[in-house]
């Protein structure tokens, strides 16, 4: 068994889900907080929940948003629910990304998530995919955890000290995601960072925050379990 804790983040690198979680998530803060995020994309890209509904109404105070939290969360679960069907038609499980993960999991690595998502959010899109099978979603660290992202990799790492009963540090972290905030976390606490140009930022702009890894996609099997082992 490897000594290795494996961070995932997921849309973009793991999944696509076609528009779906967004026009979800918008419709819910419509539902709770009276209007929707107008970001575009790009501007969603590597942040988490909380830090989206934070710069979505900068007019607001951050405890009388973050006290909504946990409807917010209800409500964006209940409608991404409500729209499973349309999320399998329209998402779909990024090139490469089974065979890794099988490939991984074979090598007995713990693998888990590092995601601006909610943690039932996180659940529920890896659930629809078929994917929830290869995550031990309790040393991972969520956008329920905190607003900014850099702050999640030290609550992953302490999760799984907790769960597996040995510390993970500096290499033994590999963050996976497709944004320079992915990149900016591993970076955080010494973690081995893989960038993967599957989401809104190309290869060459993703090296330029200087990953120890950088790949098209995960298509290359062998190619992705180098970059992420460091083989």
């Amino acid at each position: 068994m490897m000594h290795k804790l494996i961070l995932w983040d997921i849309d973009g690198t793991l999944l696509y889900s076609g528009g779906v979680a967004g026009e979800a998530m918008r419709a819910a803060m419509t539902r709770v907080y009276g209007r929707p995020s107008d970001n575009e994309r790009r501007a969603y890209a590597g942040k988490t929940d909380q830090q989206i509904i934070l710069e979505t109404f900068p007019d607001r105070p951050a405890e009388e948003l973050l006290g909504q939290l946990d409807v917010f969360t209800a409500t964006y679960l209940a409608i991404l629910n409500e729209w499973a069907d349309v999320f399998r038609t329209r998402g779909r499980v990024l090139e490469g990304v089974v065979d890794v993960l099988q490939r991984l999991r074979a090598k007995g690595v713990v693998q888990s998530l590092l995601t601006g998502n909610l943690a039932p959010i996180a659940r529920l899109k890896l659930d629809l995919m078929g994917l929830a099978k290869f995550f031990d979603f309790d040393s991972g660290a969520y956008g329920s955890d905190s607003p900014r992202r850099v702050d999640l990799p030290p609550i992953a790492a302490s999760r799984a000290a907790q769960r597996y009963g040995r510390a993970f540090a500096n290499a033994d972290i590999v963050v996976i995601g497709d944004t320079p905030n992915d990149i900016a976390c591993a970076r955080a606490v010494g973690a081995r960072a893989v960038a993967v140009a599957t989401g809104p930022f190309g290869v060459e702009e993703l090296r330029a925050h200087a990953p120890d890894a950088a790949l098209p996609n995960l298509a290359d099997t062998e190619a992705a379990l180098a970059a992420i082992l460091a083989e």
